[in-house]
C-alpha cells in the first residue's frame, strides 16, 4: 500500500476537480490543507475532491476536510467530497460527516441585473455592479504644502471623527491635541468604522482604533482628503490569463471608464503583487526640510523594492481627472502621461480570503481588524525615476467599492 498522497488537479465548468490517491492521514493532512489554501489563493472557490483512490482516512485527515468545507462555505464557496472509496465512504458515515462533506449545495439562481456587465482590459476581468445611485461627497482639511518644511505648528492640527460612510487619508495622529501627538504624526487610512496610522516615532508599527460601544475612531490631523456618503459602484478584478498582476494606475484607469464619471472615491481589498510606497520616519514639525538631500533618507521611508507581495491589502484613494486648485494641493498625478490625479493610503495585513460578493466593506473591515493585524501602512506612489525607478504598485485579485463624486 502507497504511504504518499498524491495530488493532480483538473478544471472543469468552473470548477476545481482534485483527485486524491494515497493515504490521507496525520502525515498528509497539512499537505492537502497547503494545497486547497493554495487554490483559494489563486482565486478557485469551487472546489470537488475525488477520493475514489483514497485507501486510509485518518481523524487528522476527516479535520481538514472539515475545516475546509467550513472555511469555503463562510466565502462563499463550494468544497464537496465525489466518489469516495468504499473505506472513505465507511468512516465518514461512522463519524457522521458523510452528508455534510458529500452533498451539494443547490445552486442559488443567478438573477438577471441589468446593472451588472463584465469587460475584460488589459488581461484583467472586470465585473461591474451597480449598487446604489448616491454620490460622495468631498471635504478638505489643513494645508499638505507645510509636509515639505515640516511646517505644522500649534494649531495646525483638527480632529475628526470618522463614522459609518466617512472615509478619509492624510497626514496625523490618535491622540489629544497638536501636542500630545506631536511626535507621532504620521499616514492615516479612515475606513468608516476604523481609523488606523503609522507613527513617526521609530517604532514603525501601525496602531488603530475600532468603533466599539462608545469608543469612536477619530483622527488629529494636520491635513486629510475625507468623503462621506455610500458606494454606488462594485467591482471584483481578477486575471483572465493566470499569474498576470494589474497596476494601480490601470486599475484607476479602468474605474473610470466603468464608473463613467470623471472622480471617484475607491475602497480596495486585494492581494497584493508588490507595493511601491512611502511614509514618514520623522513627524512633520519643527522646521525641518524633510525631502532635502541627505536628510530625506533619514525623514522618509521608501520601499527599496516592491513589497508585501501576496500580503492582504485595503487600500482607499481619491481619484480624479479635473481637480481644482484647492483640490489639486492634495492629489498628484497618477503616472507620467495620465490625466487622472490621485491620492492612495494602503494598509498591509496577513492574507486570508474573504467573500467575494460583500455588498458593503464594512463588515470585512472590522473582521480584518479584529482577527488580524496590520503590518504596515503606506502612500502608495508612482516611481517613474530612469533605471532606478520601481514603477507602480500591483494587485492580482480582489474587490473595488467605487463612490462617484458629486
Amino acid at each position: 500500500m502507497d504511504s504518499n498522497l498524491n495530488i493532480r488537479k483538473e478544471s472543469r465548468e468552473g470548477k476545481d476537480h482534485v483527485y486524491l490517491e494515497g493515504r490521507l492521514d496525520a502525515t498528509w493532512a497539512g499537505h492537502l490543507d497547503d494545497y486547497i489554501n493554495g487554490l483559494v489563493r489563486e482565486g478557485t472557490y469551487k472546489i470537488q475532491v475525488n477520493m475514489a483512490g483514497v485507501q486510509y482516512l485518518s481523524s487528522a485527515g476527516i479535520r481538514v476536510l472539515v475545516n475546509q468545507y467550513k472555511k469555503i462555505s463562510k466565502i462563499g464557496g463550494s468544497f464537496r467530497l465525489e466518489e469516495l472509496s468504499q473505506n472513505v465512504h465507511d468512516v465518514l458515515k461512522m463519524v457522521g460527516m458523510l452528508t455534510l462533506l458529500t452533498e451539494a449545495a443547490p445552486e442559488q439562481p443567478v438573477a438577471e441585473e441589468a446593472k451588472a456587465r463584465v469587460i475584460e482590459l488589459g488581461g484583467y476581468r472586470y465585473d461591474h455592479e451597480i449598487i446604489g445611485e448616491g454620490l460622495m461627497t468631498i471635504a478638505l482639511t489643513g494645508t499638505p504644502g507645510k509636509v515639505p518644511s515640516s511646517g505644522y505648528a500649534p494649531g495646525d492640527s483638527t480632529k475628526i471623527r470618522f463614522e459609518a460612510n466617512h472615509y478619509g487619508l492624510g497626514i496625523g495622529a490618535i491622540g489629544e491635541g497638536f501636542e500630545d501627538c506631536r511626535s507621532r504624526f504620521g499616514e492615516f487610512l479612515a475606513l468608516g468604522d476604523a481609523v488606523v496610522y503609522k507613527p513617526s516615532d521609530g517604532s514603525k508599527v501601525p496602531d488603530y482604533t475600532v468603533r466599539t460601544g462608545r469608543l469612536e475612531p477619530e483622527i488629529e490631523a494636520l491635513y486629510a482628503i475625507h468623503a462621506t456618503g455610500e458606494f454606488s459602484d462594485r467591482v471584483l478584478f481578477e486575471p483572465a490569463v493566470p499569474g498576470k498582476a494589474v497596476s494601480l494606475g490601470d486599475l484607476m484607469d479602468a474605474l473610470k471608464e466603468l464608473t463613467g464619471g470623471n472622480g471617484f472615491v475607491f475602497l480596495m481589498i486585494a492581494e497584493s503583487s508588490g507595493l511601491v510606497g512611502v511614509s514618514l520616519s520623522t513627524p512633520p514639525v519643527g522646521g525641518t526640510e524633510v525631502f532635502g538631500f541627505p536628510g530625506i533618507r533619514s525623514h522618509i521611508n521608501f520601499t527599496t523594492e516592491p513589497a508585501y507581495s501576496r500580503m492582504l491589502t485595503v487600500t482607499l484613494g481619491f481619484c480624479t481627472g479635473q481637480p481644482d486648485e484647492s483640490m489639486k494641493a492634495f492629489l498628484r498625478p497618477v503616472k507620467p502621461g495620465n490625466s487622472l490625479f490621485s491620492h492612495v493610503h494602503s494598509a498591509v495585513f496577513p492574507y486570508q480570503a474573504l467573500p467575494k460578493k460583500e455588498s458593503s466593506p464594512g463588515r470585512m473591515i472590522r473582521h480584518l481588524f479584529e482577527t488580524s493585524i496590520v503590518e504596515d501602512l503606506l502612500h502608495l506612489v508612482h516611481d517613474s525615476r530612469e533605471i532606478s525607478g520601481l514603477g507602480d504598485s500591483t494587485f492580482k485579485q480582489g474587490v473595488i467599492w467605487a463612490g462617484r463624486l458629486g
